[in-house]
């Protein structure tokens, strides 16, 4: 009794010298054992269950530059992450943008309704607690489901497990195709599956609308200390997946009307629609595994359209993965193409699976401008953020409990 005494103390000491946002991560690594302890619960005839993960990571960028001071980023630096402005500046090791905490409850009340919940604290959001799930599902049958509420909008393969790393095998997903404004969105989605001989197949229709305050993509080209707003209004989409055995295709269709607007005006923009394609081919035989990823997104209305594809190739050793990947995206701009934003990465991974819910990653990764000009050309005036071309050496920890 004594030993637990003295280490809350210790921790409660440690909590007090801690900023607001180590504080909140502080406390999440609390909960989160406490969750892992206890992850299933029956009280009044609701069943309830939780779930967690975890990624700890490092990393430094290992090229050097100069600080352009309207950017606020110290570049060349790597972008982890659009979505949560997840970058690695230069000056050392850095552990915030791809690290990050969650935890997950449901409640189910019967076969046929339950709610589910998940929160999310990053490092790149400095340790502060975000609601990325709430909705409520009903079940009809074994075939058809509708759920209601907050959920990942989703663009991607991955969109539904993106925080999960340890469900994919990169420490950060690739920033060329996982990047964009919204990630998440407001509500109805149905679902319907089905076996049609061998295969699998799955269809999901959704609608919604999503308000991003102090968005993180918008900081990386408007300037670290700016503030923009947006809202994703009329979304309606659908994505049908088919899988047999280790391959899996998937294809998407999305519009909506985006608006931003920067604080202090209230008011958002005039709406300008967008369309978002995207398909996607994978294989996994449990030796081989193979990633393709393609999306385009029609934005004439507003500046021209985005062009994004993803290639990964690794080979299993036992529990001992190498993988090499690509990821490149190019801009097209109707008024002058010189303006247009270009890049690639080229990554090389080593994965190690030391439990069936625990792995260990080292990553390479070596960002490539392939812009006419060295800069992104930011919405803000006079801001040019250099991110330029760079590389980076990270490495992770992710459990799921």
């Amino acid at each position: 009794m004594k030993r637990i005494d003295a280490l809350l103390n210790a921790f409660a000491g440690r909590f007090m010298r801690c900023n607001r946002g180590s504080q909140s991560l502080m406390l999440a690594g609390l909960l989160s054992v406490m969750v892992s302890h206890v992850q299933a619960a029956e009280v009044g005839g609701i069943n309830f269950e939780g779930s967690g993960f975890v990624t700890l990571a490092a990393g430094a960028v290992l090229n050097n530059g100069a600080t352009q001071s309207n950017s606020g980023y110290n570049c060349p630096c790597f972008i982890s992450g659009y979505a949560d402005a997840s970058v690695y500046e230069q000056g050392g090791l850095k552990w915030q943008p791809d690290s990050k905490l969650g935890l997950q409850g449901s409640a189910i009340f019967n076969d046929r309704y339950s709610l589910t919940s998940q929160i999310v604290v990053r490092g790149a959001r400095g340790g502060n607690v975000e609601l990325q799930w709430l909705y409520g599902s009903i079940r009809f049958n074994d075939n058809l489901t509708l759920q209601v509420g907050r959920k990942r909008l989703p663009l991607f393969y991955y969109s539904e497990i993106q925080d999960v790393g340890q469900s994919y095998p990169w420490v950060h997903l690739p920033p060329q195709l996982y990047g964009w404004e919204a990630v998440n969105y407001n509500g109805a989605n149905l679902y319907y599956e089905d076996q049609w001989g061998s295969w699998s197949s799955g269809m999901n229709f959704f609608t919604g609308s999503e308000t991003v305050k102090d968005n993180g993509y918008w900081k990386i080209y408007n300037g670290k200390n700016t503030r923009t707003d947006s809202h994703w209004s009329n979304i309606a989409g659908a994505y049908f997946s088919l899988s047999k055995d280790w391959f899996e295709t998937r294809l998407l269709y999305i519009q909506s009307n985006t608006q931003n607007t920067t604080p202090p005006a209230l008011v958002f923009g005039n709406p300008t629609r967008q369309k978002i394609y995207g398909l996607s081919f994978n294989a996994d035989n449990e030796q081989w595994l193979v990633r393709s990823e393609f999306l385009y997104i029609n934005r004439e209305e507003s500046y021209g359209g985005d062009h994004t594809q993803l290639y990964g190739l690794g080979y299993r050793f036992g529990k001992l993965l190498p993988m090499v990947t690509y990821a490149n995206y190019r801009q097209s701009v109707l008024a002058d193409q010189t303006l247009a934003e270009a890049h690639s990465t080229t990554s090389l991974l080593l994965r190690y699976n030391l439990t069936p819910s625990s792995d260990i990653k080292l990553q390479y990764d070596h960002w490539k401008n392939h812009a006419q000009s060295p800069f992104f050309t930011a919405a803000a005036p006079n801001t040019n953020n250099p991110i330029g071309s760079a590389n980076l050496l990270s490495a992770s920890y992710d459990m799921v409990f």
